[in-house]
């Protein structure tokens, strides 16, 4: 398929921007801004142009230059500076305005409509430093320019007389820029805090999931493993859907360790792990339990478990770990326990130790679901 035009490219990311489909960043968005501006200037050119103020005509030609300049100042990554010279640029225009056709045209209303942004820029672009008081005291000081500006209206007459209906032009068009500007940073002001939100629970999940997980082999770890079981007794006494537990523990690890070395060590239990994962069913759950021993929960009864256990313990001893040119072959002692009625998780998990721990003093590599009844003969 042909690529889409460049313009057209531009213009869905614009969307997304505004829609909030996409994230912007600050910059990005002081990059709109500052289009927007230089839009308006233009537009202000030719206005003043038509009422025949030519001292605004060609302050806004300059404006446009001027918004170029911060346009080229955020693109190189000036955010914060990006948003002073913009402030300054309004404040001296309001002045300007004031002096030469009046306060009555409303251009003070654009100096109130940037106090806003004052506080948008204080928790996102400065990513609300311990500064808390600095928007409280840039609105102060734009206060006391707009308080300025409006005596400067109420002592000097302007220089050009506007026409009534020039005056009304005026006031509307820049109220409607003003009330713009308010309504479209409040709107990037829901966007920046919507994202901050889901930027957190993102990064709690992340945590949620790195305290969950063993950092070697990236199974479960004992604690999110001992939450699974008490769910699953949970659900198997209201139920009473069977669940097994196996209890696996790799024979002779330490030989391993004292061998080769502890990071063969390591790489023999991320080995162990992934055969555990591959042979597992969706809705089972492995964890490391300690050290060399790992846990799984199984959904089902004990012949269920047998079958899954002798499957790990078959691939286990087929396996060979390659470390630093050394081949390693080991196995693996499997123990089960199976619900029932009655039981409680810490009956299952001796349980499952008990047969773990009869396989390792017969002979090893072997699944043990029940050890033999002794019987006694009386004499």
């Amino acid at each position: 398929m042909a690529d889409k035009p460049e313009d057209q490219k531009k213009h869905s990311h614009m969307v997304r921007i505004i829609t909030g489909s996409y994230n912007a960043t600050y910059q990005e968005i002081l990059e709109i801004l500052a289009v927007a501006v230089m839009i308006v200037h233009i537009i202000m050119m030719f206005m003043y142009h038509f009422m025949d103020v030519w001292q605004l005509s060609l302050y806004n030609v300059i404006a446009t230059a001027y918004y170029s300049y911060c346009y080229g100042t955020v693109r190189s990554g000036k955010v914060a500076k990006g948003y002073l010279l913009t402030f300054l640029e309004i404040i001296f225009q309001m002045f300007l305005t004031v002096f030469v056709i009046g306060w009555s045209a409303g251009f003070f209303m654009y100096v109130v409509a940037i106090v806003p942004l004052y506080y948008y820029i204080s928790m996102f672009v400065m990513n609300g430093d311990d500064k808390i008081f600095r928007p409280m005291i840039w609105s102060l000081l734009t206060f006391i320019s707009l308080m300025a500006a409006y005596l400067l209206g109420r002592v000097y007459e302007p220089l050009e007389s506007l026409t009534m209906v020039q005056t009304a032009t005026a006031f509307v068009f820049n109220a409607f820029l003003s009330f713009q500007l308010i309504v479209w940073m409040s709107h990037f002001f829901v966007l920046g805090y919507k994202a901050t939100l889901e930027d957190l629970e993102d990064k709690n999940a992340s945590l949620d999931v790195e305290a969950s997980i063993d950092p070697l082999t990236k199974l479960f770890n004992r604690r999110t493993m001992e939450a699974a079981l008490e769910k699953a007794l949970e659900e198997a006494r209201k139920t009473g859907e069977l669940f097994s537990i196996v209890m696996s523990d790799i024979d002779f690890f330490k030989k391993i360790n004292d061998t080769y070395g502890h990071d063969c060590g390591d790489v023999a239990l991320v080995g162990v792990a992934e055969i555990l994962k591959a042979c597992v069913r969706d809705g089972d759950t492995v964890c490391r339990w300690g050290g060399e021993e790992f846990l799984l929960l199984l959904k089902g009864n004990r012949n269920v478990a047998i079958t899954v256990a002798e499957r790990i313990r078959t691939r286990i001893e087929n396996n060979i770990v390659e470390y630093e040119g050394a081949q390693i072959r080991f196995t693996m002692t499997l123990g089960i326990s199976s619900y029932a009625p009655g039981y409680s998780l810490e009956n299952l998990l001796v349980q499952a130790d008990e047969n773990l721990y009869y396989g390792k003093e017969h002979g090893r590599n072997q699944v043990v679901a029940r050890k033999p009844q002794v019987t006694s003969t009386v004499q």
